[in-house]
C-alpha cells in the first residue's frame, strides 16, 4: 500500500506522455506543490505517512486535508502529519482504523477542525490530545459507538472547542454529554442527531451548564414525550433547534407540530431552520388543544393561561357557502347535439374549465354560458342581461357574467348546474382572425413611429420627452 507521499506523487507530479514514434510526444505536467493548498487523497489505500522530509516539503502550504477511507493504523501517522504541516487548518481522517490514542503529538498545533468519523477513538484517550491542539474548533467524532463523553481525569488546558458533532452513536441521555459543558464553556453547537436519545437532563440545574450553547441537533432520536421537548428550555442560550423524523410527531400535521414546538419552546428564534414568526399564534392553538383535551396541569399551560387567558372556541365558519370541493355539471353543445355530465372541482377557473371542454370536442371557439338550476343562489350578482328560457324559470348567463380567471366556486357553480356552449360561426372566427391581425399591424405602426420620433431627435440634439 503506498504513503502519503507516494499517493501524492502518483496523483499530483506524476508526467503523462502521450504520442509516439510518428507523432509530436506531449508532456502534461501537474501543478507544482509549493502551490497545493488542498490535499485530497481519500480512498487512495494508505496506511503510512512516508518520509518526514519529503512530506514537509510538498505540504508547506496545505491548508485542508482529506485522508478519509484509507488504511491508516497509527496515530503516530496522525502526529508526524501534523509536526510537518504546519499551515493545517483542516483534517480529515474519517473511516480509518485508529482505534484508541496510543500516544501524544510532540508539540501544539494550530489545526481549526478535526474530523474523526468512524475511526475506533476512544473519548478518554482523546481527550489528552486535544490539550495539543488550542485552536481546534471543531470537532466530529460520529459514528464511533460512543455512549458517554465522562472521563476521571482531563487536563488542565483544552481548547475553546464551539462545534462538537456527535452523530449516529450510542448516548441515551444528556447526561451522558454532560461534562462536555464543564470542559468546553464556550460550546455554541451540539450534534446529536441519530442517537437512541430518550431524554434532555434530568434536572434544569444540570443542563443549564450548557450556558453558550445555541444551536442543537437532535434529528432522528427517539424522545417520546412532550414533557422531554419542553425541557429544551431549560438551555439558557439556545435559540436554534433542529429536531425532524421523531416516532412522537407520527402523523401529526405539519402545522400542528411546528405550533405545539413554538408553543413549547419560547426561546428558540429557529425551528428546523424556519423563523418563529407566529409565536402568538401558536400559544393560543396550544391553550385551546389543551383545553380541548382537558390536560391543563403542565407548567407551560398555566404560563400560557396566564398570559393569554380563558380562550373560547374558535368559530366554524364555512366561507364555501356550504360547496363540495368538487361540482358535477351538464355540458351541453346545442351545436353537436351533445348533453352529458361532468365533475370539476371547484377551483378549477372557468376559462380552464372551458378549454378543456373545447379540447375534448375538438372546437375551435366558443361562447360559454351557465345554466342556473336555482337562479337565486346568486349572491350579490346582477343578473342583468341575462336571457330568459324555459318560460322564465331558468336563466343562461352569458360569457360577461363571469372572468375566466374567476374560479367555479366564486361564481358559485353547483351542482346541477349546465355549461351551454355556442361553437362560433366560421365568419365570427374570420372576423376574430381579421381583428388579431390589424391589432398587430397597429401595434407595428406605433413601434415605427416611436422609432422615427426617437431618431428625428437624435439627429437635432433633443431627446423626445
Amino acid at each position: 500500500m503506498p504513503s502519503i507521499v507516494e499517493a501524492y506523487t502518483a496523483k499530483y507530479e506524476d508526467e503523462e506522455e502521450v504520442g509516439g514514434e510518428d507523432i509530436v510526444k506531449v508532456v502534461f505536467v501537474k501543478r507544482p506543490h509549493f502551490k497545493l493548498q488542498n490535499l485530497i487523497l481519500d480512498n487512495s489505500g494508505i496506511d503510512c505517512v512516508g518520509p518526514n522530509e519529503k512530506l514537509k516539503e510538498i505540504c508547506c502550504n496545505v491548508r485542508e486535508c482529506d485522508l478519509s477511507q484509507n488504511h491508516l493504523q497509527q496515530w503516530t501517522d496522525v502526529h508526524s502529519l501534523l509536526d510537518v504541516v504546519p499551515k493545517l487548518k483542516f483534517l480529515n481522517m474519517s473511516h480509518n482504523p485508529l482505534g484508541a490514542v496510543t500516544s501524544l503529538p510532540s508539540t501544539p498545533h494550530t489545526l481549526n477542525t478535526l474530523i474523526l468519523c468512524n475511526t475506533g477513538v476512544e473519548w478518554s484517550s482523546l481527550v489528552n490530545v486535544l490539550q495539543f491542539l488550542p485552536s481546534l474548533k471543531e470537532l466530529n467524532i460520529g459514528n464511533n459507538n460512543l455512549s458517554s463523553l465522562h472521563c476521571d481525569t482531563v487536563p488542565d488546558t483544552l481548547p475553546s472547542l464551539q462545534h462538537l458533532n456527535l452523530i449516529k452513536n450510542n448516548f441515551a441521555s444528556f447526561t451522558d454529554v454532560l461534562q462536555v459543558s464543564v470542559l468546553f464553556e464556550q460550546l455554541k453547537c451540539l450534534v446529536m442527531s441519530e442517537n437512541p436519545l430518550v431524554s434532555f437532563g434530568d434536572t434544569q440545574e444540570a443542563v443549564a451548564q450548557f450556558s453558550s450553547l445555541e444551536q442543537l441537533y437532535v434529528n432522528n432520536i427517539t424522545v417520546n414525550s412532550w414533557d422531554e421537548v419542553s425541557k429544551l428550555r431549560w438551555f439558557p442560550a439556545l435559540n436554534d433547534v433542529r429536531m425532524v423524523h421523531w416516532d412522537l410527531f407520527g402523523d401529526m400535521p405539519e402545522l400542528d407540530r411546528r405550533n405545539m414546538l413554538a408553543a413549547l419552546l419560547p426561546t428558540c428564534k429557529l425551528i428546523n431552520g424556519a423563523p418563529i414568526e407566529e409565536r402568538d399564534a401558536a400559544e393560543r392553538w396550544y391553550l385551546r388543544k389543551c383545553q380541548g383535551q382537558g390536560d391543563t396541569t403542565s407548567q407551560r399551560y398555566a404560563e400560557l393561561n396566564e398570559k393569554h387567558g380563558i380562550l373560547p372556541d374558535l368559530a366554524d365558519v364555512d366561507l364555501g357557502y356550504g360547496l363540495d370541493e368538487t361540482v358535477t355539471v351538464n355540458v351541453v353543445i346545442e351545436d353537436r347535439a351533445i348533453n352529458t355530465q361532468k365533475t370539476f372541482s371547484i377551483y378549477e377557473k372557468f376559462g380552464y374549465v372551458k378549454q378543456c371542454i373545447m379540447k375534448e370536442y375538438n372546437i375551435k371557439s366558443a361562447r360559454m354560458g351557465v345554466l342556473k338550476k336555482d337562479p337565486s343562489n346568486l349572491p350579490g350578482r346582477r343578473l342583468r342581461g341575462a336571457n330568459k328560457v324555459s318560460g322564465g324559470k331558468d336563466y343562461v348567463l352569458t360569457e360577461g357574467m363571469y372572468n375566466d380567471s374567476e374560479m367555479l366556486y366564486a361564481f358559485p357553480v353547483e351542482n346541477g348546474d349546465s355549461f351551454v356552449l355556442e361553437c362560433k360561426t366560421e365568419h365570427e372566427l374570420y372576423q376574430l382572425k381579421l381583428g388579431a391581425l390589424r391589432a398587430a399591424q397597429l401595434r407595428e405602426t406605433m413601434k415605427t413611429g416611436r422609432e422615427n420620433v426617437k431618431k428625428e431627435g437624435l439627429k437635432h440634439g433633443k431627446f423626445p420627452e
